[in-house]
């Protein structure tokens, strides 16, 4: 899937040759991220996962403690347009296709970012401590235990995006220049949340450690909401949409979304009823 970002809260200090060049770098980052994600090898299906992951190869990963709003006000907002190459618009579905479905909560979140040693340019995921509270579909002895998730999205900086190269007179305040990156505005999980979520182990990365990520980043997440206690998944802004919509077929493929949405999201939560 490709992907377009916009930054919608500022940006580094350079010319405009330097910002454009700043949008393609990070465009590429997600491009190669999200084409590779769908054509990934099989990898060993996962069965358990390790407290407290560690790896060796520092160029990979800088870890962020994204959990601190102090920090959070002080980044650049970046929203990333994803493509999808499939869209899920079946419970059935995501079933068919994820090697793991669970649902449970996350318990402490890490910045990860994955730096291409072919281009040096990084891709900025979320590290996700997830406890399993019910196994919907795969390994059963999961259960109660902790794994970990990769979600698309995160926090990274003008230096992991590779622009020390391509500007060596940049000064080290602004390769530290810290971005949150959010796909389609939807922002990466945070301590606390709880979803369920379909996953593979399939990566077209290595990190050291055991892993999972979601099969459609999020259309394959499906968050708890307290108020109605259902499963749901994130969304456009519909009630926003149908009063901006300029006729009424437009309107009509507005609420034909709204119903495969409601569909979608009762079929997930009666999922987790069952079990």
């Amino acid at each position: 899937m490709g992907s377009t970002i916009f930054i919608n809260n500022g940006g580094l200090k350079m010319n405009k040759k330097m910002k454009s060049l700043f949008f393609i770098i990070l465009s590429i980052s997600f491009l190669t991220a999200c084409n590779n994600q769908t054509q990934s090898k099989k990898k060993e299906p996962t069965t358990s996962i390790s407290k407290d992951i560690k790896t060796d190869n520092s160029i990979e990963n800088e870890l962020i403690n994204e959990n601190n709003q102090e920090f959070v006000d002080k980044v650049k907002v970046v929203n990333s347009e994803l493509a999808f190459a499939v869209t899920y618009n079946d419970v059935n579905q995501l079933m068919k296709d994820s090697e793991l479905a669970v649902e449970g909560v996350v318990l402490s979140t890490e910045n990860y970012v994955n730096i291409d040693k072919a281009t040096d340019i990084g891709n900025p995921l979320t590290k996700l401590s997830f406890k399993v509270n019910h196994v919907l579909k795969g390994d059963s002895s999961l259960e109660g235990k902790k794994i970990t998730i990769l979600e698309q999205g995160g926090y990274i900086s003008a230096k992991q995006l590779g622009m020390k190269d391509k500007f060596p007179n940049l000064t080290e305040k602004d390769l530290d220049e810290t971005f949150l990156v959010i796909p389609d505005g939807h922002r990466p999980s945070v301590k606390g949340d709880e979803f369920v979520a379909f996953l593979s182990s399939e990566s077209y990365f290595n990190t050291g450690f055991d892993f999972y990520e979601f099969i459609a980043v999020y259309q394959s997440k499906f968050e708890y909401d307290k108020n109605s206690q259902e499963y749901i998944r994130p969304s456009d802004d519909f009630a926003e949409m149908l009063k901006k919509a300029d006729s009424l077929d437009e309107k009509k493929v507005i609420e034909e979304e709204i119903k495969i949405e409601k569909e979608i999201n009762d079929d997930v939560t009666e999922l987790v009823e069952e079990t």
